[in-house]
């Protein structure tokens, strides 16, 4: 017998049907909302048949589970040729897979950061390839010039814009649009390669015991 939440085992099924549902299941998160998403409106939009779907999935959390970790991620690394400006557009990639503007993927966010099991589907399927992304381009940053070479942990950067992403689109219920990858940039990705500041204003205020974050 299948256990709760498990993908099941059976004959081959088709790969287009498969991945059609978890197209669909995709979009519904990102319109309706996880609470809203049931197994029925995904078999209707889809076209399929409830047995369709329990065929290969024992339940809506093992289906979104598979959907988020299917996203499709842009792996384009940008090269505008400043830093500001390949961080930009990065950073857009990371908070609006192709097809979905960040507008409506905030509402993805928001609903799969409840739930530890499908938030790692997600974090599996896509840390890797931000982080490799960050290197690269600031590794193309330091030979311009714009980066002093230095020690940093890419992985944590990577996981920490993800957290502002969580507390900006589900806590604070807030777009993830250019105000936000500014911030993004300005509070987390900059400080920690140490540029993007004046660092006149920053012996000011560290005389004055301002720290640093607070003025950004």
């Amino acid at each position: 017998m299948d256990s709760p939440g498990t993908r099941k085992v059976g004959r081959p099924r088709d790969p287009l049907v498969e991945e059609r549902l978890l197209r669909v299941t995709q979009e519904l998160i990102a319109e309706i909302g996880l609470d809203s998403l049931t197994m029925n409106r995904v078999a209707e939009r889809a076209g399929a048949s409830k047995a369709t779907l329990f065929r290969r999935w024992d339940d809506k959390r093992s289906l979104v589970r598979d959907a988020v970790a299917a996203f499709d991620v842009d792996t384009t690394i940008p090269n505008t040729g400043a830093l500001r400006t390949d961080l930009e557009a990065l950073i857009r990639t990371w908070v609006s897979p192709i097809g979905y503007p960040p507008a409506e993927f905030r509402h993805v966010i928001a609903a799969i950061s409840r739930d530890p099991d499908i938030w790692r589907a997600f974090d599996a399927a896509t840390h890797a390839e931000r982080t490799r992304s960050l290197t690269v381009i600031v590794k193309r940053a330091v030979s311009r010039g714009e980066a002093e070479p230095l020690r940093y942990d890419a992985a944590f950067v990577t996981r920490a814009v993800h957290s502002l992403a969580v507390e900006h689109a589900a806590q604070r219920e807030l777009p993830l649009d250019e105000a936000f990858v500014a911030r993004a940039i300005e509070s987390i990705v900059e400080p920690i390669l140490g540029v993007g500041r004046d660092p006149e204003a920053d012996a000011r205020d560290v005389a004055a015991g301002i720290p640093l974050h607070v003025r950004r």
